[in-house]
Formats: structure tokens, sequence, C-alpha cells
């Protein structure tokens, strides 16, 4: 469980930073620069905006944590932008289905390969690897509609 915090805290992180920077006047990520991809990304079709998606879910399959901790900074920092481009309570909304999401692939990362060979859990558990992609999988198609 301590990963789960350590991905909050990289997220919340992020999120402060970006908000300090943009602050101070140099976002990291311009709110005009959100708008505009939000409004590229809605035109897309459905199975442009899940192949994009599904890269996240590909890179934490990958690389576990170190992918994990880069797409919760990634995530914060968006958060930030979101704040600027469409108002807060649609940064809380996507806040809250960014957690959920790094839940999922908290949990996607912890049953990695590695991560249980490194953690010395004994035999390697695919059942549960396997499982949590799919659910990383499921939720990301779902998300993308």
């Amino acid at each position: 469980m301590r990963g789960l915090w350590l991905t909050y805290a990289v997220y919340w992180a992020a999120a402060a930073t970006a908000a300090i920077a943009a602050l101070a006047g140099a976002p990291i990520i311009p709110p005009e620069q959100v708008e505009a991809l939000l409004n590229q990304t809605a035109a897309a079709p459905y199975l442009d905006r899940l192949a994009s998606a599904l890269g996240d879910v590909a890179l934490v399959a990958a690389l576990s944590y170190p992918a994990l901790f880069y797409l919760a900074s990634g995530y914060g920092a968006v958060t930030t932008a979101l704040i600027g481009a469409l108002g807060l309570g649609q940064a809380l909304t996507f806040a809250a289905l960014a957690h959920v999401v790094l839940y999922f692939y908290y949990q996607l990362a912890r049953w990695h390969p590695l991560a249980q060979r490194l953690g010395k859990r004994g035999r390697i558990s695919w059942r549960q690897y396997l499982l949590w992609l799919a659910l990383s999988i499921s939720l990301i198609g779902v998300l993308s509609l």
C-alpha cells in the first residue's frame, strides 16, 4: 500500500509544482494548449482515443513502478492545466478519475513479474498480473468513450 500512497504523493506534488509555476507566470503546460488538445481529442474517432490511452497501460505493463510514477507526475501537471482551461470543477473530476486510473496502474505495477521477483514473493503470479492488465485495459476502454 505504500506504493499507492507514494503514487498519489507524486501526483499531488506534480500538481502543486505546476500550480506554483503557473502562479509565477510560467505554466508547465499552457491552459490554451490543453483546451485545444481536448477539442482535438473529442473530435477524434474512438479507436484513436483508445489507442492513445492504451499507450499508458502498455508503459506501466512494460516498466512497472518507474512508468507509474512518470504517469502520476504527468497527470498531476495536467490537472493544474485543466483548472486554467476548464475550471476547478472539471479539474476535480479529472483528478478523481486520475486517482482511479492510478489505482489500477498501481495494481498492475505491483503484480508486474519483475516487481514480484524483486519483492521476493516466491512464485510469480501471472494470474494476478494478467487480471490487472485486463482490468486496466477495460477501464481505459470505458473512459475513452
